[in-house]
């Protein structure tokens, strides 16, 4: 009978201590969720309420997936951005994410290949909106990059989940 409640006691000592890990972890897993995958600009936004942007509407939006093609963005682990973007234009910064704060910027901007001075259209803009990202939102299927007063945001998705 002692043998089984100390058993018992074992279990429920486990199970507390993972659910105590679970609870206190309030942060976003950073490189779960940035890192491993091409990311396809899927439109811009505007909003009205950081807690659900889904109530924003569509600013640009792309009327097929063959359009994400020239617009992408990857995050490596060791905080290098590559930034691929229309008409040749090739270009990597910094980036660094909090999880807890939900914060996001880059810095140190290198032009690889191309002029970002002659972008036109999303490529202009896709550009423009890179240098002003503040906050994100998402998980590992799409982001949204928000500007510093939350009120528009680009929205990126996951190049492997068009492909299927």
């Amino acid at each position: 009978m002692h043998t089984h409640r100390m058993k018992i006691h074992r279990l429920l000592l486990s199970v507390l201590c993972v659910l105590l890990a679970v609870g206190c972890s309030r942060e976003d897993d950073i490189e779960g969720i940035f890192t491993g995958k091409v990311w396809h600009l899927a439109g811009f936004y505007s909003t009205t309420d950081w807690d659900n942007p889904n109530m924003g509407a569509s600013i640009n939006d792309y009327n097929s997936h063959s359009d994400l093609a020239a617009y992408n963005l990857t995050l490596l682990t060791d905080g290098l951005a590559i930034v691929t973007l229309p008409q040749g234009c090739k270009l990597q910064a910094r980036w660094e994410a909090d999880g807890a704060e939900r914060t996001f910027s880059f810095s140190e901007w290198k032009i690889v290949a191309g002029n970002p001075e002659k972008l036109m259209g999303y490529g202009k803009q896709m550009y423009d909106e890179l240098l002003k990202v503040r906050f994100y939102q998402g998980d590992s299927n799409y982001i949204r990059l928000f500007n510093e007063n939350r009120k528009y945001f680009m929205q990126f998705g996951d190049l492997s989940k068009f492909n299927k």
